[in-house]
């Protein structure tokens, strides 16, 4: 391959890939602003960058439909609040959590057919959130509200492969 034709497929590259990387960099950057910087919240700002990514991509699979990142987040959410709570229980040492939410993250991800890995770094993130079930709960939320917002957005502005009118039956449809 000559060097013109180098350029010119790694321009079409770049082009195709910068609107996607602006919405999600964007999209990221605007919910930093209502959390402060803590340890939790800086990694679960990683993980939804990563999900940001991959939710603006333009071809439909089922790892990168709403379906199946909302509920690996969900997921997320529920087994890093029962580690918490047995950790609270058996006073568990750091090492430890972190080692059973990971495991059972990915464990269930896989077993559910949800598999979306940022959501494992979301988990340690609910993990080492200090605060109340109801403070998670919110975060959870802020969480699906700027998922969803970055893939109308992808719809909207980035593929004209996707077509906004098929949006609920193509994001939330089963995949197998």
């Amino acid at each position: 391959m000559d060097f013109k034709k180098l350029v010119s497929k790694e321009r079409q590259i770049w082009h195709r890939r910068l609107v996607p990387s602006i919405i999600a960099g964007v999209a990221v950057a605007i919910i930093t602003l209502f959390f402060k910087f803590t340890a939790s919240n800086i990694v679960l700002f990683s993980s939804l960058g990563a999900s940001a990514a991959i939710l603006t991509h333009d071809r439909i699979h089922r790892m990168n439909i709403l379906r199946t990142v909302i509920s690996s987040y969900f997921l997320a959410l529920i087994i890093s609040m029962i580690i918490t709570w047995i950790s609270n229980y058996f006073n568990l040492i750091l090492p430890l959590q972190v080692l059973f939410v990971v495991t059972f993250s990915l464990l269930s991800l896989y077993m559910f057919n949800i598999f979306h890995p940022p959501a494992v770094a979301a988990s340690l993130a609910f993990l080492i959130f200090e605060g109340t079930l109801i403070e998670r709960s919110w975060i959870f939320m802020s969480v699906v509200i700027l998922l969803i917002i970055i893939k109308v957005l992808t719809y909207m502005f980035y593929s004209d492969k996707l077509d906004l009118k098929k949006f609920l039956h193509l994001e939330f449809k089963k995949v197998k």
